[in-house]
């Protein structure tokens, strides 16, 4: 959720915590206008709803690019460990092509982008496939390339490969989220707009200024050394 929709639901916030202080509530709760009190009743629930659809949106979306590290970092291990041991066997049998094919370290491995890792650990695969299928099997499972390892490693390459295969449909479901997130956001600030028109019916104009200064959205989004001082409390109406 980025940094405006997350102001936004501060100050839906801000505004249900002023009317909620004591001092306030006794101010405007069963009073007239009686829509009033059950408009509040309303932003309540929907501003309890609307916060817990976007944890839940952003539990998926960090869900989702944990799910690739965790998986990237199991294939760039499982194909250096197999590579160790396909490169092993190539200078064995005196094949230094192939051996440069497969010969990565680790910190290599980590640093390779997405579909480059991809490509390597598959030609690894490859090479490690044929050297336990053919002539050379005794040297291959001497030098640790066995069914087992290959076997993992074809797996860890098939889970990467199953999250980054189709990049336009997570760039369309954040798109689709986002339209989502704005339209819920547009029907709870659909609710505070009716308390704002019912506000200045309420004798009290220090409670009704205070409740005009909760309304403001503040961008409370801001880099180190541009720090600001908090805004001051609403005034409590005693």
């Amino acid at each position: 959720m980025n940094a405006t929709f997350t102001n936004r639901l501060d100050s839906f916030r801000t505004t249900l915590a002023y009317l909620g202080q004591p001092g306030n509530t006794a101010l405007w709760h069963d009073k007239a206008p009686a829509r009033f009190t059950q408009r509040v009743t309303d932003a309540t629930a929907a501003v309890t709803a609307l916060a817990s659809f976007c944890q839940q949106q952003t539990s998926v979306i960090t869900g989702n690019a944990t799910d690739k590290d965790r998986e990237q970092a199991e294939l760039e291990y499982a194909a250096y460990r197999l590579g160790n041991a396909v490169a092993e066997c190539c200078r064995a049998t005196g094949n230094e092509t192939d051996a440069a094919k497969a010969d990565f370290s680790l910190t290599r491995w980590q640093r390779m982008r997405d579909a480059t890792l991809l490509l390597n650990a598959q030609e690894v695969i490859r090479l490690a496939q044929g050297l336990s299928a053919g002539a050379k099997k005794a040297t291959a499972t001497a030098c640790g390339i066995t069914p087992e390892r290959i076997a993992a490693t074809v797996k860890e390459a098939a889970d990467f490969e199953a999250l980054i295969a189709s990049p336009q449909q997570a760039i369309a479901a954040r798109k689709a989220y986002t339209g989502l997130l704005r339209d819920r956001f547009n029907a709870v600030e659909a609710i505070f707009t009716s308390l704002d028109n019912l506000i200045d019916q309420f004798p009290s104009l220090t409670f009704v200024e205070g409740y005009k200064a909760s309304r403001l959205t503040r961008d409370l989004g801001h880099g180190p050394g541009n720090a600001t001082p908090a805004p001051p409390a609403a005034p409590v109406v005693k």
